[in-house]
């Protein structure tokens, strides 16, 4: 993989994770065809990680690299210079699918600080997150904040007693609705939710509430108490997030935080459509509904619903054609829609 970064449209072989949660829907959104699988063997598959740096790619000339590696090679001409700055040679984004039979652990996330003081050395980032809701049954909906302000004392009480989703905002979901946890949020995913999540590439989380459930051990699942409350949020209000805001360029953006965005855009087939990346961050595409062909340095690749693409920061122009529904993933906060 030596010299400079061919840069193409990435597809990437996902990874399927077994939860105590887990449901059963993912095969219908990736098909049965042998993914890679890990998690207790007798528990149903719960996520399924489509762009990270395991992921194997599936196309092209660097078929069998993980997206890591390449990552660690070619630094900024894929990842893009905010990234790279800001985190080195890295992936720094994890894209997941995620489907709840039952409700989540109510958690909470650190940010970038936190990570870095309190877990030196391990690699973790903080984890800022947003969903995009694919499926709902009815009635679903999350948790995501408090009804009021909270105090420490009478979270943990709350925690430890069983009452804290009393203390929480549910906010009912349907396709199409998003939510967005910055690092800190207190939140959790209900039961009859399937989501594409976009997040920090980190797994630091703390479980305040579990609804006492074991692990594959037996034992109940571990809460972190003391750290949730270091970092969580206790002020009142649980909005979604920020209204919005459609483009000229046809993108609508969905999510603005420091970390990412997210900006979703309905196609209706015709001609190609124009694009291209920016040296400031590599994009992410994946298809909500439909399908769609993604081209460029001579490389086109095409996606159905439930998969993804990564366009490298280098890649320059592409065109995106196809039907459906098309979010696009950027690292950092510089960019436009």
């Amino acid at each position: 993989m030596s010299g400079p970064l061919d840069a193409y449209p990435l597809l990437l072989q996902p990874r399927l994770h077994r939860r105590l949660w887990g449901g059963s829907r993912l095969a219908a959104w990736l098909g049965d065809t042998g993914l890679p699988v890990s998690g207790p063997a007798d528990e149903p598959v719960g996520e399924a990680w489509l762009v990270g740096a395991d992921n194997l790619v599936t196309n092209g000339a660097y078929r069998g690299v993980s997206l890591g590696a390449l990552a660690a090679t070619h630094g900024a001409a894929l990842v893009g210079e905010a990234p790279f700055a800001r985190y080195g040679a890295v992936v720094p984004l994890l894209a997941k699918l995620l489907d709840a039979r039952e409700d989540l652990s109510i958690q909470v996330h650190p940010d970038d600080a936190y990570a870095r003081r309190e877990h030196p050395g391990s690699g973790h980032l903080g984890k800022a997150e947003a969903w995009y809701v694919l499926e709902a049954a009815p009635g679903a909906g999350v948790l995501r904040g408090f009804t009021r302000a909270t105090e420490p004392a009478a979270l943990r009480a709350a925690a430890l007693d069983g009452t804290l989703p009393s203390l929480m905002r549910r906010l009912p979901v349907v396709p199409g609705s998003v939510v967005v946890n910055p690092a800190g949020t207190v939140h959790a995913v209900g039961a009859g939710c399937l989501l594409f999540e976009i997040q920090q590439a980190s797994d630091l989380t703390y479980r305040l509430f579990d609804y006492g459930r074991r692990g594959a051990d037996g034992a109940p699942r571990e809460l972190h108490l003391d750290r949730a409350l270091a970092v969580a949020d206790l002020s009142g209000g649980g909005e979604q997030g920020a209204a919005p805001r459609p483009s000229s360029s046809g993108w609508t953006r969905l999510v603005q935080l420091p970390e990412f965005s997210l900006d979703a855009r309905a196609m209706a087939g015709g001609a190609p459509l124009a694009g291209a990346t920016s040296a400031a961050s590599f994009e992410l595409l994946f298809v909500a509904a439909g399908e769609a062909t993604v081209a460029g340095g001579g490389v086109a690749a095409s996606l159905v619903a439930g998969g993804a693409a990564v366009l490298p920061a280098g890649l320059g122009a592409y065109t995106l054609q196809g039907e459906g529904t098309i979010l696009r993933c950027l690292a950092g906060a510089g960019r436009s829609a």
